[in-house]
This record gives structure tokens, C-alpha cells and sequence, in this order.
């Protein structure tokens, strides 16, 4: 059974952070574009819950591209059979420190 995807208000304003960016320098097509790719990688996504890279300091914790200038934060539920994103943000952006901080 496919996983259900929970979008966290972090995750949301990411993506709409993307998105402001994409209208503001780029085409109509790129911002199609982009939500075409993410769409596909949501797909992916619920049926191969364990496709990026795990963290090693947050059990359940998950890290990596959505394509080259988007990164994915979420965590696995298991019990609930969903994933919460946990941010969504452009590469070009500060590192998240508090997510994956070597201690």
C-alpha cells in the first residue's frame, strides 16, 4: 500500500518560496515545468518511501534532491503509512543547520 504525502506549513511556504522565485525570474514554462517534475517525484515518492538518504542523528528522518536545485526534508510515519515534508527549499539557499547537524 502507497504512503500519503502531509505537507508540514514549513514545507509549504518552501515550495511557495520556489515557486515566487520561478514567476518572478523565470517563464510561465519553468514554473510548469517544476511542478511537473516535483508532482513526478511525489509519485515516486509514496510507493519508494526510502528513496533519499537517511539521517543519521533523527530516526525516520529522510535528505536529498527532488532535481539539482531542489532539496526534500521529510519524515517517514510508518504507523500512519504517511510522509511528512518537512521543507522544501532551493539549493541556493542557506544549509539547514537544526535538521542534519553533526553533533
Amino acid at each position: 500500500m502507497a504512503f500519503k504525502i502531509i505537507w508540514t506549513k514549513q514545507a509549504i511556504k518552501g515550495y511557495a518560496k520556489i515557486i515566487d522565485y520561478l514567476e518572478e525570474n523565470w517563464s510561465e514554462k519553468e514554473i510548469i515545468n517544476f511542478i511537473k517534475v516535483t508532482d513526478q517525484f511525489f509519485e515516486t515518492l509514496i510507493l519508494h518511501p526510502e528513496i533519499l538518504q537517511r539521517s543519521n542523528n533523527q530516526k525516520n528522518l529522510y535528505r536529498g534532491p527532488i532535481n539539482r536545485l531542489t532539496m526534500l526534508t521529510y519524515r517517514i510515519k510508518r504507523v500512519n503509512k504517511q510522509i511528512e515534508l518537512v521543507n522544501i527549499r532551493g539549493t541556493r539557499q542557506k544549509p539547514l543547520k537544526s535538521i542534519f547537524k553533526k553533533q
